[in-house]
């Protein structure tokens, strides 16, 4: 087997570092949606009118969108691993917090945690991608596989 060949094989170590890292990905996409079902219940039991709805139900994608640029300059500046590891911890935090909240200020603020944390996690995701995937060809199936991802996320929240 050659150099090239073997930059070329994609390992059993490889396959599950995808798995876990694409798992994560639809995780964040799954979570953009995921509120759309209680949304209805959360407004009868805090009271809340219709504005507070719309916010609490964009709090999630704002975040998410408005600091992914962020998130991946950070990824770029501190390395992909440790970017990928605190936002993680953020987004965890923020997803355990947000059903404890009692009143929308903490729920308001636990979804844009919960962004700011899927702002640092998605660019973060890709940087180790690139790294766990050297080889061109390696790395181009799993791009190729990687853009399916985001609609499995958000196909898999509408089912559930």
């Amino acid at each position: 087997m050659t150099a090239a060949d073997a930059a070329r094989v994609v390992t059993t170590r490889h396959r599950y570092a995808f798995v876990l890292l694409g798992s994560i990905q639809a995780t964040l996409i799954f979570t953009l949606a995921a509120l759309a079902v209680p949304l209805a219940r959360i407004g009868c039991e805090f009271d809340l009118e219709r504005a507070d709805l719309i916010l609490l139900s964009a709090a999630y994608g704002l975040t998410f969108t408005g600091l992914l640029l962020f998130g991946g300059r950070l990824a770029d500046r501190y390395g992909g691993r440790r970017a990928l590891t605190a936002g993680l911890v953020l987004f965890a935090a923020a997803s355990a917090a947000a059903p404890l909240a009692p009143g929308i200020g903490a729920l308001l603020s636990a979804r844009f945690a919960q962004g700011a944390g899927a702002a640092l996690v998605a660019p973060a995701a890709m940087a180790v991608l690139r790294t766990v995937f050297p080889s061109l060809t390696a790395y181009g199936r799993a791009m190729a596989t990687w853009g399916g991802l985001s609609v499995l996320g958000a196909t898999a929240c509408n089912l559930l």
